[in-house]
């Protein structure tokens, strides 16, 4: 006993008492925290959603956050896709999805843009969500190897047919059970989703972002001057082929296998009876025959439909990724087809 007097009698030991003593008090409050900053991040209209980096380091708390809250306080309405449609060079509120969602005033809208996205992903993250969104515009985005992001196996569900399919591995057994007895603590469990929340990204690389914020800005300002000017006539047009007649099974089940991908995220939507819009975008996405297209959306009408973008080189600055302009034009277009359709 006078041994433990001692020791708590030296400042160090006071220090590091007190230091767990406020750790265990803040641990107590942690999920009304949570669930505050949760709220203002994600579903707020006034603020435009985009993760801090086009990177998967959000990506996992914000599935947690949807799968938590199925239903928001709008409807929801997610951009997957690539750089593209996170918006390369642009800010958030000039990239596509910010952009659509000043058209859409019923909505929230997230942009859940990736580098070096790649089809089996969009799918994997579409069906983790399908029951918690109610709109999602995918980017038809490269095939690549691989065609899933490993770390996507640590950060969403997904089942185990999935998961030898695309040949991810499972979480570690040791680190599972880790978490498990870790869990109890909950500043630990939720370390992530805090960061996201506050900061939209990890909170090492939110400081390494915003280490050089003007040296960005003042580059961002030079391209922005030296970006040509749109061309007189430069349109921005979108197509959506359908076939008169529904194609056979023998050509459904050849469509199918030559891109699975596509064709399951499909069925996911329809069954689920979601909607989900394929942006086929000229000198970016894999190739697609216009019959194929309209085979597509003659199956899945209303549900599912694949859309043909023509960007006209004036809109883009490299001739994939979309200037100010060509995001509003593309959300423009967007918003015109959807509410010709008379989508709910």
């Amino acid at each position: 006993m006078e041994r433990l007097r001692a020791a708590l009698g030296s400042r160090p030991a006071r220090r590091l008492l007190f230091a767990i003593l406020a750790l265990a008090a803040i641990d107590r409050v942690e999920p009304a925290i949570l669930q505050s900053l949760e709220r203002a991040r994600y579903e707020d209209p006034g603020r435009d959603f985009r993760f801090e980096n086009s990177d998967l380091f959000d990506l996992g708390p914000l599935v947690d956050y949807l799968r938590e809250h199925p239903r928001g306080a709008r409807r929801r309405v997610v951009f997957l896709g690539d750089s593209v449609t996170y918006g390369y060079t642009l800010s958030a509120a000039e990239a596509l999805p910010a952009r659509y969602q000043r058209l859409d005033g019923s909505a929230k809208v997230f942009n859940v843009g990736l580098n070096g996205f790649r089809p089996g992903s969009v799918f994997l993250i579409a069906k983790a969500t399908v029951d918690c969104v109610d709109e999602v515009y995918a980017l038809r985005v490269p095939h690549g190897t691989p065609n899933v992001q490993p770390l996507l196996s640590s950060l969403i569900p997904i089942d185990e047919d999935d998961r030898a399919r695309f040949q991810l591995a499972r979480p570690d057994e040791r680190e599972r059970r880790l978490s498990q007895f870790a869990d109890h603590w909950r500043l630990y469990r939720d370390a992530y989703r805090l960061q996201a929340a506050m900061l939209g990204s990890s909170t090492r690389q939110y400081l390494y972002l915003h280490k050089g914020a003007f040296v960005r800005a003042l580059v961002a300002r030079v391209r922005a001057e030296a970006a040509p000017e749109p061309l007189p006539g430069a349109t921005l047009t979108i197509d959506a082929p359908m076939s008169h007649a529904m194609p056979d099974a023998a050509r459904q089940r050849r469509l199918r296998q030559e891109d699975p991908d596509l064709w399951e995220s499909a069925d996911l939507f329809l069954n689920r009876r979601r909607r989900i819009v394929f942006l086929h975008l000229s000198n970016h996405s894999p190739d697609m025959t216009g019959a194929d297209i309209a085979d597509f959306n003659r199956v899945f009408a209303p549900y599912a439909r694949v859309l043909v973008v023509q960007v006209p080189p004036a809109l883009t600055f490299d001739s994939t990724h979309l200037t100010a302009d060509g995001s509003e034009a593309l959300a423009r277009a967007l918003w015109r087809t959807r509410t010709e359709e008379g989508a709910p």
